[in-house]
C-alpha cells in the first residue's frame, strides 16, 4: 500500500488514506440510515430527526475525500501524508491549489448532506415505519 500523497496530481493523501476514508464513509452512512430508521420508529419530532445530518455529512465528506484524494483537515494545515506521518507542503502554489480543492470538497459535502438529510426526513414522515414493526 502506498501511504505517500501524489502531490503532482493534486492529492494530499495516499492510497491507504483513501481506503480508510472509503471504509469510514460506509460506516457513517450506515449509522445515519439506522439512526433515521430508529428515530422514525420511535416517532421522534421532525426537528430532532435533523440530527441525522451529522453522520451523513461525515460519511459524504469521507466519500468525497476518498474520491478526490484531498483531505480537508490536512489541507487546512497545509500538509500531506508521507510514509510514517505527515509533512508540510512547501510549494505555496501547490498548497493553495489543494486548499481550493478541499474547500470545494467541503462545500459539496455540506450541500449533499443537507439534501440527503432532507430526503431522509421526508421519507421518515411519509413511510408508515411503525406498521412494519407492529404485529397485526
Amino acid at each position: 500500500m502506498n501511504a505517500n500523497a501524489d502531490l503532482e496530481r493534486g492529492h494530499n493523501i495516499g492510497t491507504t488514506g483513501r481506503q480508510f476514508r472509503l471504509f469510514s464513509s460506509a460506516l457513517f452512512v450506515i449509522f445515519g440510515l439506522g439512526m433515521t430508521l430508529l428515530l422514525a420508529v420511535m416517532a421522534v419530532p421532525l426537528a430532532m430527526r435533523a440530527v441525522v445530518f451529522f453522520p451523513m455529512w461525515a460519511g459524504i465528506l469521507c466519500l468525497l475525500q476518498a474520491q478526490t484524494g484531498v483531505c480537508v483537515f490536512l489541507s487546512a494545515k497545509g500538509a500531506c501524508t508521507v510514509e510514517g506521518g505527515t509533512a508540510t507542503i512547501e510549494d505555496p502554489t501547490l498548497r493553495q491549489a489543494i486548499e481550493k480543492r478541499a474547500a470545494r470538497v467541503h462545500l459539496l459535502a455540506l450541500a449533499a448532506a443537507a439534501g440527503v438529510t432532507l430526503i431522509l426526513m421526508l421519507a421518515s414522515l411519509f413511510i408508515p415505519w411503525q406498521s412494519f414493526f407492529v404485529a397485526p
